[in-house]
């Protein structure tokens, strides 16, 4: 389907259109008479609580639009309706006229026949609805504007902190280039671990070597990725899973090591912790895992771990991944996941982003909080509280004597975080939606700390139909909407005979309806026509090159360099791209992008040409030509005006 913000304004107002529906034909809806249109829900939407992917802001965008102009809509009727019949009428006068006018005159219009004009009739009216609702809106106060377009949004606490992650870890990795220190070691993949074998610098024009260099990545994160592949693969098939646990449970640590297969927040962190927690013990399993097999040998990524726990810039960056991690996510997680996060308003939560931000702060001015010998949870911890893991602050602290350069990882790591949180955390700005709501509208708007209920339910739903692949995908979401929304619960306080009824014949209409066909139907129609516009892309481009290629036929070249020299223009380009067209060694068009530049490298490659009997030799190279393009320009030979 169509993932654009635009389809998915139009697949809620779809939901809310449908939901309607059912609820207006219900014995219950016909009782209580709530809602009469999808406009009246839309008015009544207060906010969404979503990622931070410039999608999802763009269809909050447009919903917050959306309802703006529904509350516009509503008062323009409101309005027609507190008018005398007298009074609508003369109103709608000017909109009637422009009506007419619009259809060729009076006369035009009486040709219409009755149900055309019923048309024109319905909207014009809608339209003159429109206008003077908008015009109705525009007299409000900007207190009462505010109070009724009212539309707010609020990104997932989980993924604030997640993205702080990244932002700490990209200004880290970029220290040591920064400051000109050796780095982490290089964790080539099997493809490439022979190309550098011993290299420590890419030999001149090595291609290999350079591209090898370029995809191979290396630091803290990368080490906690191998480990998890190794110790908790997604695929329960690959890895020392099984043998991992039971050997470190055999040696009194029953644990099991971060998921960092999946995209989880604070993973690497985590694992980061368990790994310098316990490193010997992981080094010596290593080992034993080597030494079990026939050959002794490591796998490259059982080698690239045991070596990256013993690389001290690895395991500074470990170190200051887990400190982080201890300082700041764990304490944010526990508010927002705790027993506060069951009931927290995320729209109440400026004051603990700003702790955050503050804490941050001291933490980037004196490094000591976390990484001196007397470093306490105390003044540690943005809460105050217990190191979420104790045991792995106090290895790192052991360790921190070694690590000569973890002082600056930290302040380095945590600036970058700052400006991730910063940035992520913009809703909450003083000033802004969030900041200037009242108390009754963020109670309006609430929404939870975090997007843990989508995660999870996505979680659950790929489980549910590993087991049940035959279950359609609006019986997954009936039940799920059942099981959350504590429906029983409402039926058996709201509901008399006739609502049981109707439910089961709503259901069973529902079944007969092939609505899980419908909608895979509609997927592989919105592929088809995607794949077919990209497709007429494709031609139209093969079109248009076809059609250069004849119009660069027809062009003769331009073999005198006088002549050459006074050529401007779309004749200088058009010569250009007949001498690519004919062979010509020029270089890249991006290296000669100014007229002289162009002219320059024409005459020499008519020089060239002239002087290898009207061939292009195979020796004469681009980058040559380049050179002597260079040498000309600098010389001040044959360089011609500029345009």
């Amino acid at each position: 389907m169509d993932q654009s913000s635009e389809q998915e304004v139009e697949d809620w107002n779809d939901i809310l259109a449908d939901t309607l529906t059912i609820f207006q034909k219900s014995p219950f809806g016909k009782r209580t008479k709530n809602f009469d249109r999808v406009i009246d829900l839309v008015a009544k939407w207060m906010g969404m609580n979503t990622d931070h992917c410039s999608k999802a802001k763009k269809t909050t965008r447009l919903v917050g639009e959306q309802k703006t102009d529904a509350v516009q809509q509503i008062l323009g009727e409101k309005d027609m309706l507190d008018k005398s019949p007298e009074e609508a009428d003369a109103e709608l006068e000017k909109f009637r006229a422009k009506m007419i006018e619009d259809t060729g005159g009076i006369a035009a219009w009486n040709a219409l026949d009755k149900n055309e004009q019923a048309i024109h009739i319905a909207s014009m009216i809608k339209d003159a609805v429109k206008s003077i609702g908008e015009s109705l809106f525009s007299d409000l106060s900007e207190e009462e504007q505010w109070e009724l377009e009212f539309f707010i949004w609020a990104g997932c606490g989980c993924h604030k902190d997640m993205n702080s992650v990244l932002g700490g870890d990209t200004a880290m990795r970029a220290w040591w280039a920064k400051t000109n220190t050796p780095g982490p070691i290089l964790l080539a993949n099997r493809d490439n671990v022979v190309t550098l074998n011993n290299i420590q610098t890419p030999l001149e024009n090595d291609a290999a070597i350079e591209h090898a260099l370029n995809v191979t990545t290396r630091g803290g994160v990368k080490t906690a990725s191998i480990a998890g592949a190794i110790f908790n693969h997604k695929d329960d098939k690959k890895g020392q899973q099984d043998t991992f646990r039971w050997w470190f449970k055999q040696s009194g640590i029953p644990i099991n090591f971060p998921n960092t297969s999946s995209n989880r927040y604070g993973s690497y962190c985590a694992a980061a912790a368990v790994l310098l927690q316990y490193r010997d013990k992981f080094l010596t399993f290593l080992e034993f895992v080597r030494d079990k097999k026939d050959h002794r040998v490591f796998t490259n990524m059982e080698r690239n771990l045991f070596n990256a726990l013993q690389c001290k810039p690895t395991l500074t960056e470990l170190a200051t991944l887990a400190l982080y991690a201890q300082a700041i996510t764990h304490p944010y997680m526990r508010y927002i996941r705790g027993s506060n996060g069951m009931t927290a308003n995320m729209l109440d939560l400026g004051p603990l982003h700003l702790e955050v931000e503050q804490h941050i702060d001291k933490v980037i001015a004196n490094p000591d909080l976390l990484v001196s010998a007397n470093s306490t949870y105390v003044t540690g911890a943005m809460d105050g509280k217990e190191w979420e893991t104790p045991n792995a602050v106090a290895a790192i602290l052991k360790l921190a004597p070694e690590l000569p350069h973890l002082s600056d990882l930290v302040v380095e790591f945590f600036t970058g975080a700052r400006g991730s949180w910063i940035c992520f955390t913009s809703e909450f700005t003083p000033g802004g939606l969030i900041d200037e709501a009242t108390h009754l509208q963020k109670e309006l708007a609430w929404m939870p700390a975090t997007n843990d209920l989508n995660e999870g339910i996505l979680g659950k739903f790929r489980t549910f139909m590993r087991g049940k692949p035959s279950t359609t995908l609006h019986m997954w979401n009936a039940q799920a909407m059942y099981q959350h929304n504590g429906t029983q619960k409402f039926m058996d306080s709201d509901f008399d005979e006739d609502d049981h009824k109707f439910v089961m014949q709503e259901a069973r209409v529902r079944d007969a309806s092939h609505l899980e066909p419908e909608r895979k139907e509609k997927v592989i129609v919105y592929a088809q026509k995607k794949t077919e516009k990209k497709m007429e892309g494709v031609r139209e481009n093969a079109k248009k090159k076809a059609d250069n290629l004849i119009r660069l036929d027809a062009v003769t070249l331009i073999l005198d360099k006088d002549v050459m020299g006074n050529t401007k223009g779309k004749k200088l380009q058009d010569q250009l791209d007949a001498f690519y067209h004919a062979g010509a060694p020029l270089p890249m068009k991006k290296q000669i992008t100014k007229a002289d530049q162009k002219r320059d490298a024409l005459k020499v490659v008519i020089d060239i040409y002239n002087n290898n009997n009207g061939t292009w030799p195979e020796a004469a190279v681009a980058a040559d030509i380049g050179l002597e393009i260079g040498r000309i320009q600098n010389d001040g030979d044959l360089h011609s005006d500029g345009e």
